[in-house]
């Protein structure tokens, strides 16, 4: 179980990587309109905090694992 938890927080972690980038660079159009880069931006900010968020429930998970694991072995 530990090392699928560990499989996702690294995958959530490239996400969020990808999808704060996205949010740096904008739109990936040649020319993009203002109001394309607005939306596509606040795309990458919500998918942003989403991936973020879940980050932050696998490591609490990974967490109360190692917790557990260290209990049983006292």
């Amino acid at each position: 179980m530990r090392i699928l938890l560990w499989c996702v927080a690294v995958l959530l972690l490239l996400l969020m990587l990808l999808s704060g980038a996205g949010f740096l660079h904008g739109s990936l159009e040649l020319f993009p309109t203002e109001e394309q880069q607005r939306q596509v931006r606040w795309v990458y900010g919500v998918a942003f905090v989403g991936f973020a968020t879940l980050e932050l429930l696998v490591a609490m998970g990974l967490w109360r694992e190692r917790r557990v694991i260290r209990a049983v072995r006292r």
